[in-house]
């Protein structure tokens, strides 16, 4: 399996100072919102030095890009098992569920962070390179390349699933997350077309995608 161009296994592995951040974090969302969440107060909740939150989390968008990384790392405890049959729209769909099940004692915060960030999705801005980082991890699992020259248009696609996705997700009151993967199927499937399209234009020699995916 190769690993995309830029992508370090090892950026997805928060320390214990920075789990503790993002535990503190996603506990006060809930209660204060994203918007008025301050740094000073998770610093506090999380019992860490405020020179220190700054130094590992100098603005909000890090804190985002933190969160994301503290799914990755759980996530990636428990590898998922693919079976030789599997193919790589499969292999997503396991990936990305996996992601949810991560966040799932986490959806007020994670529905409290989107609410917000749709009247500002400015704020967001700089959390992007980092949310397209770990997608490119995610494609890496699943077996496809995201080498250049369409390796980052396959990151922000997997992103806009993702995106889309979860925010189906955050009101989904099903006990097996039903809406949620039927959401997940679909936004895999639309994309499929553009991403079959692009896998002539792959650098020779990487590998190519299986049937039903990138």
């Amino acid at each position: 399996m190769s690993r995309g161009r830029g992508y370090n296994p090892r950026m997805t592995e928060p320390t214990d100072t920075s789990s503790q951040i993002v535990t503190a974090a996603l506990d006060l969302i809930p209660v204060q919102g994203w918007s008025d969440l301050s740094l000073r107060d998770v610093a506090e909740k999380a019992g860490i030095p405020q020179d220190e939150m700054r130094r590992l989390y100098p603005c909000k968008a890090s804190l985002l890009a933190g969160m994301a990384a503290w799914v990755e790392a759980r996530a990636q405890e428990t590898p998922p098992a693919f079976e030789e049959e599997d193919t790589v729209r499969d292999r997503l769909f396991e990936l990305l569920m996996e992601r949810l099940d991560v966040l799932a004692d986490r959806r007020s915060a994670v529905a409290a962070i989107l609410y917000d960030l749709r009247r500002a999705p400015v704020s967001a801005l700089p959390a992007i390179p980092a949310l397209l980082r770990h997608v490119g991890g995610i494609l890496d699992q699943a077996g496809v390349s995201t080498a250049l020259p369409v390796g980052p248009l396959r990151c922000k696609g997997l992103a806009g699933v993702w995106l889309a996705t979860i925010a189906v997700w955050v009101d989904d009151d099903s006990p097996d997350n039903a809406r949620t993967m039927a959401a997940l199927d679909r936004n895999l499937r639309r994309v499929e077309p553009v991403a079959q399209m692009l896998s002539p234009l792959s650098r020779p020699g990487a590998p190519s995608a299986a049937p039903g995916g990138y």
